[in-house]
């Protein structure tokens, strides 16, 4: 089942948010229009939205801003705050 709706074959950050209650982070993150959507070598996947695809070369400040504006892009539409499922150190 993962294999089919998860990421699974190239690098990728994860899970990034954990879900809302009642909702799916994923799902309001394709709501949102973000799926393919791209910074530096940082992309939000086009087969899990909840997921960051993380290319050759990408730099952990891609991912950070990719993450800045996924939260604002579905705070914004719905109002709902992404927290975090994975740990920045």
């Amino acid at each position: 089942y993962k294999k089919n709706t998860q990421p699974l074959a190239g690098r990728n950050a994860g899970c990034i948010f954990k879900n809302p209650r009642g909702l799916a982070a994923g799902a309001l993150i394709d709501k949102a229009g973000l799926k393919g959507k791209r910074i530096g070598g940082a992309q939000v996947s086009e087969k899990h939205a909840n997921f960051i695809i993380a290319d050759e070369g990408t730099r952990a400040t891609d991912v950070l801003k990719l993450i800045n504006v996924i939260r604002e892009a579905v705070y914004k539409q719905f109002e709902v705050y992404l927290e975090l499922e994975i740990e920045v150190w």
